[in-house]
């Protein structure tokens, strides 16, 4: 009896220092928000990236059917960020509680397709997709514009009835989000509806948007409702929306969703990142890089700073391509873009050690030293700035 108690006591102790040393893993959190508008309250989930500066800001994905969703995007979203294919970005989940009040639009006058029929004979409530969306224009992007750093750019993802929604909200609402995610959406127009939705898209003075249109393998009014909108907008052209249409037959409705996303959010950001060729770092310097910037923000209606990987990798291959000094040039303008940034004065001062500028070279690396303290680095990457700024003062 006693060599069993033995035991008991010694296989508590093991679980409890188990316990003890188990961290916690949590990829965001979630809160509620009373909305006036639809009056109830609403559960939102935020995830938002590792590592961030003070005040960086971001770019926001809102979620549709955040509960149901959540988990996927936000693997996906950091995946593509690890990657670095697509900007630093949050993600804003919004619970459902009643899918055809909020996501399906209104029937104006008698009901035009079948499903409309189908939909306002069951769910007589629906139809206050206006609502749900004044919710989001006045009080939940508000709010996160007020608690987080943003950047005036959103994106809208929408699956099924949520895909419905997020096309009502580019026709009808184009001053809330720049790019839409919308995975197989109910076909809800008629073929009129469609065609006099898109004329709406055709005015110029609409902001610049992107749209990213998929279907799987449902067919009937999931399949001929996208196609009959892709046609639309293939003949009246507009101006300044950007679309691409990927169709995934051997997924279902709900399996789509998982390459639809990861496919359609590297397509929505994909201009942000400036691509970068051996070519061009053989002959450009820094200039390429902001001038293409600056045409991107004119487009997008703010100031899009120019991501540090794209410094560090342009003046990598202007250093591979033996041009050192234009690399210092890169660097330098990287410096004046991210002041504060150890690893933007910890790169200039690895230009200049290339070229045998050793004073300049200790300058920037006592100047990333200085900044990592301040910022309370971890002590590896103080040790090794410390030895970046003896291995240049022994030059000297």
């Amino acid at each position: 009896m006693r060599s069993f108690s033995l035991f008991i006591v010694l296989l508590f102790m093991t679980f409890s220092a188990l316990t003890a040393e188990t961290d916690m893993v949590s990829i965001g959190k979630k809160f509620t928000i009373h909305s006036k508008v639809i009056g109830e309250d609403r559960s939102v989930w935020v995830y938002v990236p590792e590592n961030l500066k003070k005040d960086e800001p971001l770019y926001t994905i809102y979620l549709l059917d955040g509960r149901e969703h959540f988990h996927t995007v936000t693997g996906i979203v950091k995946s593509l960020l690890d990657y670095r294919q697509i900007p630093k970005t949050m993600v804003v989940g919004i619970e459902t509680t009643n899918r055809s009040r909020d996501f399906l639009p209104k029937v104006d006058g008698k009901p035009k397709t079948k499903f409309q029929e189908f939909v306002s004979s069951k769910w007589p409530e629906g139809g206050k997709t206006d609502n749900f969306l004044k919710f989001m224009q006045q009080e939940l992007i508000p709010y996160i514009d007020k608690n987080y750093s943003t950047y005036p750019h959103r994106t809208l993802i929408g699956h099924s009835n949520g895909g419905t929604l997020s096309l009502y909200a580019l026709f009808n609402k184009p001053e809330l989000f720049n790019n839409y995610l919308t995975i197989s959406p109910n076909g809800w127009w008629s073929h009129d509806e469609t065609i006099a939705n898109v004329k709406k898209l055709t005015d110029p003075n609409r902001p610049y948007e992107k749209i990213f249109l998929s279907v799987a393998g449902e067919g009937g009014r999931f399949y001929t409702g996208v196609l009959d909108l892709l046609a639309a907008i293939e003949k009246n052209k507009p101006p300044r929306l950007e679309s691409q249409f990927k169709h995934y037959p051997n997924q279902t409705h709900m399996t789509g969703i998982l390459p639809a996303v990861s496919e359609g959010l590297e397509y929505l950001f994909r201009d942000l990142n400036f691509e970068i060729t051996t070519e061009l770092a053989g002959y450009a310097d820094v200039s390429v890089i902001k001038n293409y910037y600056n045409e991107l923000s004119k487009k997008y209606g703010f100031k899009v700073q120019i991501p540090i990987d794209i410094y560090v990798e342009f003046a990598e291959q202007q250093q591979n391509n033996k041009r050192k000094t234009e690399a210092v040039e890169t660097l330098i303008q990287f410096v004046a873009a991210y002041p504060d940034l150890p690893y933007a004065h910890m790169s200039l001062g690895r230009g200049y050690m290339l070229l045998e500028q050793f004073e300049n070279a200790k300058k920037n690396f006592e100047q990333a030293l200085s900044h990592a303290k301040k910022q309370k680095k971890e002590a590896q990457i103080l040790d090794a700035l410390q030895d970046m700024v003896n291995t240049a003062h022994s030059k000297l």
